[in-house]
């Protein structure tokens, strides 16, 4: 199976879509990457026809031609690079991080059995805060949340293994320090936030005379969030393939083609015009929703105060009630109801002493009560009996009280 491959250096392709606004959490969607990644992630099934056959591109090739990556939603050309006129470069939009803001897929073939591709972005969220991590998990984005990766640890989750499988031997590192500057600069100038690129570029060698190159590239960007900050990072990981002997000529055009990198200002003016869109938009949401919580709040103080009318009802009615019983049960008045009610608990009377002209509580339960001027007072159950002539009892005077109430 013959397969077409795309541009080593994919950074460079997505940096203009990163200056935009961040799309809203609905319009996030990662279901296309697998689907797009079967046709460039499997190494082992390269043409075999195509690592055979001698070196014939000896001759240099110095024209160019320039080829524009478009956004398929607007037609409108994003940017435009020149490549060298015997490549072949396809590209196909990607819409699986934002839905108006494209990346792309970069595919070349050419002399010397060059094959070079990237593959789709991989997507994911590191939260700073253990609770907002876990919490995230266990909804529809529990798929996204990963710690930031270095590019070596990326390497040794896949690339390594699918380079070997495909008959490729590890050679060492390359380091490319001017196209990584490069696309750092790019990436601070189109990203008002705080943006970090970092680069892994791995060579190889098999046994039919070809050299490779794999890199890893990842993208992250710190951004505020609910609770905290959280860190979105994203990768690709970007093969190229080509006979040994054209080996260091391919990666010295592949690095004048990522120089040659040009901005659409129509489509800039577009993104521009789409951030105020969304900007406003987002205040529109939020307005929406301060008026929504403004009136649930309404609504539940008039749910309130119509149960505090209600309770009002209701407590007055059981004043009432308790008022009527109180009345019933122990004759007019407030305090002299409260007073009998609570001698029925206590078990006493209320007696008035006419010497002394107050009030005494006296146990209940005699059939009438004699009283000193002191308060002293003597229960009595026998009607004949009378206190003053008790020479037991030193002869105080005694009257005989009554009740109160």
């Amino acid at each position: 199976m013959k397969t077409s491959t795309l541009i080593f250096i994919p950074c460079l392709f997505f940096i203009s879509c990163m200056g935009g606004p961040t799309s809203n959490k609905e319009e996030l969607s990662t279901h296309g990457y697998d689907r797009q990644s079967r046709m460039y992630e499997d190494l082992e099934d390269r043409d075999e026809s195509e690592r055979e056959g001698s070196f014939s591109g000896r001759t240099q090739v110095t024209s160019k031609k320039v080829h524009h990556l478009r956004d398929a939603r607007t037609g409108l050309v994003v940017n435009s690079t020149e490549y060298p006129s015997d490549w072949k470069v396809i590209s196909k939009a990607s819409y699986t991080i934002d839905q108006k803001l494209p990346t792309f897929l970069i595919q070349i073939t050419g002399p010397n059995h060059l094959q070079s591709f990237n593959t789709p972005i991989t997507y994911h969220v590191d939260y700073q805060d253990p609770q907002m991590a876990e919490a995230m998990y266990n909804t529809p984005y529990g798929r996204l949340v990963r710690p930031l990766a270095s590019p070596q640890q990326i390497f040794n989750e896949g690339v390594k293994t699918r380079m070997s499988k495909s008959g490729f031997h590890y050679v060492g590192e390359r380091e490319q320090p001017e196209v990584t500057q490069y696309l750092r600069n790019k990436l601070a100038s189109k990203s008002t936030l705080n943006s970090s690129l970092s680069m892994y570029n791995t060579e190889w060698k098999n046994g039919s005379g070809q050299k490779a190159m794999a890199s890893v590239s990842i993208i992250s960007m710190q951004q505020p969030a609910i609770s905290g900050s959280m860190m979105v990072w994203f990768y690709t990981v970007n093969y190229t393939f080509v006979d040994e002997v054209a080996y260091e000529s391919t990666l010295e055009k592949m690095k004048e083609a990522t120089f040659s990198y040009q901005e659409n200002p129509q489509w800039e003016s577009y993104v521009a015009q789409l951030g105020q869109q969304r900007a406003q938009e987002n205040q529109r949401r939020l307005a929406m929703a301060s008026a929504q919580h403004q009136n649930r709040m309404q609504a539940r103080w008039a749910a309130f105060n119509a149960h505090q009318e209600k309770m009002k009802g209701i407590w007055a009615a059981q004043d009432a009630n308790h008022a009527s019983f109180m009345n019933r049960n122990f004759g007019a008045g407030s305090d002299v109801g409260q007073q009998q009610f609570i001698n029925m608990i206590n078990e006493e009377e209320t007696v008035y002493n006419p010497l002394t002209g107050t009030n005494y509580q006296v146990n209940a339960g005699s059939t009438e009560y004699w009283m000193d001027s002191d308060g002293n007072y003597i229960q009595n159950d026998d009607l004949f009996y009378t206190p003053n002539g008790d020479i037991n009892l030193n002869n105080r005077e005694w009257t005989k009280v009554k009740g109160a109430y």
